[in-house]
């Protein structure tokens, strides 16, 4: 048996992975272009709502509008749907914090739902969080796994519910022939510093086939102008107008940012995705019938994987050392592997001490809210994952070989900690 890294042996893998993100060469240019046009703003260039186009008929929706980041966009559709105070809305309890976040700040009240070992939200479970003030449920499409739709929809149109998909980790994941992010009432996207590709840090987009939404999405990104009204009579006069019929924020994409994911699209599916596509079944090939996983990520034909990265579930009972000692083993041989990158939601600090806006605590103490304490969830399953997922990234920049050094880094750490 070699001796592992951690205790001086020979690492697996003495090269540099390569870094992510990186960038379609003829950007550089592109932005640099913009800068000296003067026109960096939503309203004053063009690439902005030419970024929105491409990524509709990319997805195959009417409709795209492009945000700030991935949290302005779940925010967003959850106010543009009429969600707030008083409502309820079912979040999967293990997801990035934005995923529930969103609720809050559209003024309702998340509900956790636990997980099935697929890692994304468990459609047995859904129902009994259903009350009368329930109004959406977020579907999270985590780590490029597609959620189990039908049912869910099932669920949601039984109950007259919303169905908002969380897609900032599954660009391309497809769904019984449809893309992640068409199959609900409105779908969000993240272009942040890690996702499947980055608009410059950060991004978002909204998506949706229903036009009156749009407009709605797009008057509450924009600081609730009529966004409409002003379209129009720019196209007609070149007036601008400027009336504002409700409340919005500002949370408008820029012109750099929409370029770059101009660049980005247009080497997704020859490109990137493909590369993705390729590591992560490379991954899961190789370690599906190793004796110490229990759980890998999900990829079938119904069910197609767009792999921002791969989790996989480990038997701990086969383990002499906890999942966290197997990590660090695994890193010291010179790849990079990581763990859960976050808690379960419901467990941080901002539930447990019903932290919210303002000194009135808002929606948390919001009369109209039902009173909901946070420290009675116990979603099990999530909880039993968080304990037990080694989990690595796809990224296309990384070769077969960058591939199969994690594989191997893998395997040599199982083989020394296995009982």
């Amino acid at each position: 048996m070699s001796k592992l890294a951690i205790d001086g042996g020979e690492k697996t893998f003495n090269g540099a992975f390569p870094m992510w993100p990186s960038f379609n060469e003829k950007v550089y240019d592109k932005v640099v272009d913009i800068l000296k046009s003067g026109k960096v703003n939503y309203w004053t260039g063009k690439v902005g709502m030419e970024f929105e186009k491409a990524w509709a008929k990319w997805l195959g929706v009417d409709h795209a509008i492009s945000v700030a980041n991935g949290t302005c966009a779940l925010h967003t559709a959850l106010a543009s749907l009429g969600v707030g105070p008083g409502d309820e809305v079912i979040c999967t309890s293990y997801s990035f914090i934005a995923s529930s976040f969103c609720a809050l700040q559209a003024g309702a009240l998340p509900v956790f739902v636990d997980v099935a070992t697929d890692h994304l939200i468990d459609p047995t479970k859904i129902e009994a969080a259903i009350t009368e003030r329930t109004k959406a449920i977020v579907v999270v499409h985590l780590y490029g796994m597609v959620a189990d739709m039908d049912p869910i929809m099932e669920i949601a149109k039984k109950h007259n519910l919303y169905v908002v998909e969380d897609c900032a980790q599954c660009f391309g994941g497809v769904y019984k022939g449809k893309k992640a992010g068409t199959i609900g009432n409105v779908g969000c996207f993240s272009f942040c510093q890690s996702k499947h590709f980055t608009t410059g840090g950060e991004g978002g987009m909204v998506v949706t086939n229903d036009e009156d939404l749009a407009w709605e999405c797009r008057s509450f990104r924009d600081h609730g102008y009529d966004v409409k009204a002003k379209l129009n009579l720019l196209e007609m006069e070149g007036k601008q107008l400027y009336i504002h019929r409700r409340v919005g924020f500002n949370f408008r994409m820029t012109e750099i940012q929409s370029m770059i994911g101009l660049m980005e699209l247009e080497r997704f599916d020859s490109w990137n995705l493909p590369a993705r596509i390729r590591n992560g079944k490379m991954l899961i090939a190789q370690l599906k019938d190793h004796p110490l996983v229990k759980y890998c990520p999900v990829d079938t034909e119904e069910r197609q994987n767009s792999f921002w990265w791969a989790p996989f579930v480990l038997d701990t009972d086969k383990l002499t050392v906890s999942v966290a000692d197997f990590i660090k083993a695994v890193a010291a041989e010179g790849v990079p592997v990581y763990s859960v990158l976050w808690p379960e939601m419901y467990k941080e600090q901002a539930y447990t001490d019903r932290k919210g806006f303002g000194v009135a605590g808002y929606p948390f103490n919001d009369p109209r809210s039902r009173n909901i304490d946070y420290t009675k969830f116990n979603c099990k399953m999530a909880n039993w994952m968080t304990d037990r997922t080694i989990s690595f990234f796809t990224h296309p920049v990384y070769t077969e070989e960058h591939t199969q050094a994690m594989i191997d880094a893998f395997k040599k750490v199982a083989a020394a900690y296995m009982k």
